[in-house]
C-alpha cells in the first residue's frame, strides 16, 4: 500500500507536537524530583536547543510513558501497595502482633472506611512496632500506626482522627498521585507496559523518607474531619490530638509535614463550626487503656 508523504509529515508533525507538549509538563532534574516529588505545581520550562534536538520519537515514547503512568488502575495500585508493603516490613518496621491490639486498630479504621467515601479497594491497617510517634498510608489502602502513637493518644476519638486523616490521603489518592509524579520526572515507567516491581521501589521510597505536601495534608485534615463525623466521634478530637502533640518537647513524626502544625490546628478549627460537635462516641480514656493494655 502507497503512503502519501504530506499525510505522513502531518501525522509526524502531530506526534511530534504531543510529545514536546509532555516534555513541558515534566521536570527536567531527575535529582530534583527525588528530594521533592510531593510538589504540588510544577514549572514550566520553555523548549531550548536541547530539547527541539532530540528526536521526535524520543519525545513521542516520553509522552507514551506519562500517559501510562498517569493510567495507574485500581488493581496495579493495590499491586503496588502489596509489594511497598513487604519492603517497609522488611526492611523498615516490624509488626506488632498482639492480637487484642491489633483486631482493636482495625475495628476502628475499618468503621471509618465503612463511613467515608471510599474507594472500591481494601483497606489494611496494621500497627509496627516504632517508639516514634506517627502514622502514614501508602497506595492500595495500606495505613500503618506505631505503638508509640498508640501510647501517645488519650482516647478512642483521637486515635480515629489519626486513622481518619490517612483514610482521606488513600480516598484522595495523595500517594499514588507523588508516585505517578515522581516515576514520571524520573523516567522510570517503562513504554511497554507500568513495571510495579520499579514503582514499589519509589513509593518505598516516598513513604519512608518525604513528607505529604501542604495541599494534600490541609485536605486530608479536611476530608478526614468529615470521615471521623461520619463515623460518630467527635471531631474536635483531631485538633485536640494536634494540640496535644504540638505541645511536646520533640516533635513527634506524625508532625513532619509542610504545613506548620499551628496552620493546621487553625485549619481544623475553622471546619470544626461546620460539623456536629455532639457526637461522645470514643471518649473514655480508662476504655481506651483497657484495649492497648498490653502496650501500656
Amino acid at each position: 500500500m502507497s503512503t502519501n508523504p504530506q499525510t505522513f509529515q502531518t501525522f509526524f508533525r502531530r506526534c511530534s507536537a504531543l510529545a514536546t507538549l509532555f516534555c513541558f509538563s515534566l521536570p527536567i532534574s531527575g535529582a530534583s524530583a527525588l528530594r521533592s516529588p510531593n510538589v504540588t505545581t510544577i514549572s514550566l520550562q520553555p523548549a531550548n536547543e536541547t530539547t527541539l534536538a532530540l528526536n521526535p520519537f524520543d519525545l513521542l515514547r516520553g509522552a507514551i510513558r506519562y500517559i501510562q503512568v498517569a493510567n495507574i488502575s485500581d488493581r496495579q495500585e493495590v499491586e503496588i501497595g502489596q509489594q511497598i508493603n513487604q519492603r517497609l516490613l522488611q526492611r523498615q518496621y516490624q509488626l506488632y502482633t498482639n492480637p487484642q491490639v491489633n483486631r482493636y486498630v482495625d475495628s476502628i479504621g475499618q468503621r471509618l472506611v465503612a463511613s467515608s467515601d471510599s474507594r472500591d479497594i481494601p483497606y489494611t491497617f496494621q500497627v509496627v512496632r516504632s517508639d516514634t510517634i506517627n502514622a502514614f498510608a501508602t497506595p492500595g489502602g495500606f495505613v500503618y500506626v506505631t505503638t508509640g502513637l498508640l501510647r501517645a493518644a488519650d482516647n478512642e476519638a483521637q486515635l480515629a482522627s489519626v486513622l481518619a486523616h490517612e483514610i482521606a490521603h488513600i480516598n484522595e489518592r495523595h500517594s499514588i498521585e507523588a508516585l505517578k509524579r515522581a516515576a514520571i520526572a524520573q523516567g522510570i515507567a517503562e513504554t511497554a507496559g507500568v513495571e510495579t516491581n520499579t514503582l514499589a521501589n519509589l513509593g518505598y521510597q516516598l513513604a519512608v523518607d518525604l513528607p505529604r505536601t501542604r495541599g494534600n495534608e490541609y485536605e486530608a485534615d479536611r476530608v478526614g474531619l468529615e470521615i471521623l463525623t461520619a463515623a460518630g466521634y467527635p471531631p474536635r478530637a483531631s485538633v485536640q490530638f494536634l494540640e496535644q502533640l504540638q505541645g511536646m518537647s520533640r516533635r513527634p513524626e506524625f508532625l513532619r509535614t509542610h504545613p506548620t502544625t499551628a496552620n493546621r490546628i487553625e485549619a481544623l478549627s475553622a471546619n470544626l463550626e461546620a460539623t456536629a460537635t455532639s457526637a461522645p462516641a470514643g471518649l473514655s480514656a480508662s476504655a481506651y487503656q483497657r484495649q492497648i493494655s498490653p502496650l501500656l
